[in-house]
């Protein structure tokens, strides 16, 4: 008896979360601003200054630049006040440490800015962090035995594996003439960077995108402009043992966003992006059901190999809506954004998102407002699996006296990942069966229920074959019912 092994290396993923945490700062009135008479927003942009997966656990450190826009006690044009607010979240997970390959998007929800006094604020910032750990594995998995007397029920399964994943740093740099833009102030800057092309090629990645800008700016009159720009971008990664045919995935988070608009229009800005790049190969192996051998008494020496396949994703899209109610008229809509806390499965195909909602208006004064709510919305989704990888596009229009009608549109990632569990056969041993059928040759049995003839065969100290020809089955018959079965025994 010979045992067929197979050795198996890939990555397996054992971070796969999003994470939410809340980070407070107080801050004085410099002496050259008024006193503050009313909060109008505050909006903030989060920096990734250092990940670190270590002792089953990841650290996420960084900072983010907040801007809160107030109205002055005694009148006047809005004042913009930038306060800087460090964060440090720890992830505990098992199985992490300093090899694990880890990705980290963090998005900042929402920030809420009150004033204590008329020269002291207080700032909430929620982030929420989604995350994603890579760890190396190695097994080995027993996919057939061979010997003349063993009888062997074998099932293929094909998985998903990642053979590699890297992670790899870029910037995107432009300049952008923005028309009618001169003399104006920006109040925040949001950054979706997207993937258009992601191929392999000898030991290099090609990945083609877009960086997408959307800014706020204020006017001297105190009203706010929306501007958008749009810059495509190439980056060549060197990737050891990738060759042309293999699968490549990339994922791409923002970790820094800096961004100026010079008196001129003259909007500059610079991108400090994150690549998460995964390669991925398709595998059949052979699961062990069962095997004995007739007549003789086995003994296994074995242990369970769980691998976790992963397919690639599939796309999702989804719509959702609702009415927010305000404390007053909203009479003009200016911006509306939505981020996307956590994802809960539901059955039937849906999904409830934990989504936070800001929305930027004019009420019925032409004063300007702002609206931040957390608000569960449902999805349908038609496809089986997890949902992750959301992206949220919010558009909202004015509803009634006291209304915002809000529709949410998602895109996102669906994953059909499962755990796999095969059989790995260290040794055996081989000893005399002490049955029942020592002597008999044949035996008749009425067979009631339907019974598998491998389960037959087994009890009986024969093989599914023998059985077969002895009661002229045909060879695809795999059980029997309501019959009188002739059963061979081997001696």
């Amino acid at each position: 008896m010979e045992l067929n092994q197979t050795s198996i290396s890939y990555y397996d993923r054992r971070l796969a979360r999003t994470a939410t945490c809340n980070e407070t700062a107080d801050s004085i009135v410099p002496d050259t601003f008024p006193d503050i008479g009313r909060v109008v927003c505050a909006y903030g942009v989060a920096s990734i200054k250092d990940q670190s997966p270590q002792n089953d656990r990841l650290l996420v450190s960084g900072v983010v630049k907040t801007t809160v826009v107030y109205q002055p006690e005694e009148g006047g044009g809005l004042r913009r006040l930038s306060i800087p607010i460090s964060f440090a979240h720890i992830e505990d997970c098992e199985g992490l440490d300093a090899n694990t390959v880890c990705y980290v998007q963090c998005s900042v929800a929402g920030i809420e800015a009150t004033a204590v006094n008329s020269r002291k604020l207080s700032v909430n910032a929620q982030l929420c962090f989604e995350m994603d750990g890579y760890q190396k594995a190695d097994c080995t998995v027993t996919e057939s035995v061979s010997g003349t007397d063993i009888e062997l029920m074998c099932t293929p399964c094909t998985v998903s594996l990642i053979e590699q994943t890297q992670v790899s740093q870029f910037t995107v740099l432009e300049d952008v003439n923005l028309p009618d833009a001169a003399d104006l102030a920006l109040l925040h800057t949001q950054c979706a960077l997207r993937v258009s092309e992601c191929r392999a090629m000898h030991g290099k990645v090609v990945l083609k995108g877009e960086a997408a800008i959307t800014c706020l700016a204020l006017q001297e009159d105190d009203a706010v402009r929306v501007l958008t720009s749009s810059t495509p971008f190439t980056q060549i990664i060197e990737m050891n043992d990738v060759s042309e045919n293999d699968m490549v995935a990339a994922r791409l988070s923002a970790r820094e966003v800096d961004c100026r608009l010079e008196p001129d229009g003259l909007l500059s800005y610079t991108i400090g992006g994150s690549a998460l790049f995964t390669v991925r190969r398709m595998q059949t192996l052979k699961n062990i059901d069962d095997l004995y051998i007739p007549g003789k008494q086995l003994h296994l020496k074995e242990e369970k190999v769980t691998i976790h396949t992963m397919p690639p994703t599939t796309q999702a899209m989804a719509e959702a809506s609702e009415t927010l109610q305000t404390a007053q008229r909203a009479s003009h809509i200016i911006s509306s954004t939505a981020v996307c806390c956590g994802v809960k499965q539901k059955e039937k195909d849906e999904a409830v998102l934990t989504t936070s909602v800001q929305i930027l208006y004019l009420n019925e004064d032409q004063q300007l407002c702002s609206l931040q709510r957390t608000l569960p919305l449902t999805v349908s989704c038609t496809s089986r699996g997890v949902l992750s990888q959301v992206e949220l596009n919010a558009r909202a229009t004015p509803s009634g006296e006291q209304g915002i009608a809000l529709t949410v549109s998602m895109t996102g990632q669906i994953a059909a990942e499962s755990r796999c569990t095969f059989r790995n056969i260290d040794s055996y041993e081989v000893s005399e069966s002490e049955g029942v059928n020592s002597g008999i040759t044949l035996v008749l049995r009425f067979i009631d229920q339907e019974q598998p003839l491998w389960d037959i065969a087994k009890a009986c100290g024969t093989t599914v074959n023998a059985i077969r020809q002895a009661n002229e089955l045909p060879s695809e018959a795999a059980a029997v019912s309501n019959t009188m079965l002739l059963i061979p025994i081997q001696s």
